[in-house]
């Protein structure tokens, strides 16, 4: 049992449950995993670091939406198709950094990362590998917005020094380092989809924030590296919408 424990550590997975007779093949998946996915995005603070130095712009929504009229600039929503398919902000690209995990077609390894995730209660997803790719391939020529749910932020204060991590940061990261475009022809926009939608800028489909949810910073949970964020920043003035019906609460991710 100790030496089981020990191969976790190592590989840098924990919370795996050690219980089930299936536990030398889930835990063999996900530090498989973890060797993989450790290069999909760096820890926080090297990302963090990085984009200082680069000099990443973030835009209040208002902002990005005169950028987007000029026709040079793209929104690109990082979100999971299934988010992005229920609400979006008009004219928006979905180019996903993770996915839910489809197990449409026979495939070992993913079924028992879903029974590892499950065990644990995270909603069982992959990462995009071909981020940089989609997104190049999705707005050629083109400049970027990165949105996610709530945003994250660069803004370093006392408790969180190294601000907010955010799956559209870590976009905004991506595009740049191996997209190979410049800093100045990338954004992140202020508060993400939460923030358009207190701007009230338009939106596809149906958007309701769920404030009581603490959505998640997304690192990919086969590494046990997810930083959370404090949920949804909320300004004087915003408007409070109705309560989200309730839904099974997969950490907001």
């Amino acid at each position: 049992m100790q030496a089981l424990a020990t191969r976790g550590r190592t590989c840098g997975v924990t919370g795996v449950p050690r219980t089930s007779s299936t536990r030398p093949a889930v835990r063999s998946v996900v530090c498989r995993a973890a060797a993989e996915k450790t290069i999909f995005i760096p820890p926080w603070r090297d990302v963090y670091n990085d984009l200082r130095t680069k000099g990443l712009r973030t835009v209040a929504p208002e902002e990005a939406a005169e950028m987007l009229a000029t026709g040079q600039w793209v929104l690109v929503d990082v979100r999971r198709p299934d988010q992005y398919a229920e609400g979006h902000a008009q004219g928006s690209l979905n180019v996903p950094m993770y996915s839910r995990i489809d197990l449409s077609s026979v495939d070992f390894a993913k079924a028992l990362k879903v029974i590892a995730f499950s065990f644990n209660g995270v909603q069982p997803i992959d990462s995009n590998t071909s981020f940089t790719k989609d997104a190049m391939a999705a707005a050629p020529g083109k400049k970027f917005i990165t949105l996610c749910e709530a945003g994250g932020t660069m803004k370093p204060t006392v408790n969180f020094p190294l601000g907010k991590p955010s799956r559209s940061l870590q976009a905004a990261w991506k595009i740049i380092t191996e997209g190979g475009v410049g800093a100045d022809d990338v954004a992140h926009l202020e508060r993400g989809l939460y923030g358009w939608y207190q701007a009230e800028l338009p939106i596809e489909g149906t958007y309701t924030p769920d404030l009581g949810r603490t959505p998640m910073a997304a690192q990919d949970p086969a590494v046990n590296n997810i930083a959370q964020s404090q949920g949804y920043e909320q300004k004087v003035g915003d408007k409070q919408p109705e309560p989200a019906a309730q839904k099974k609460n997969w950490f907001g991710f």
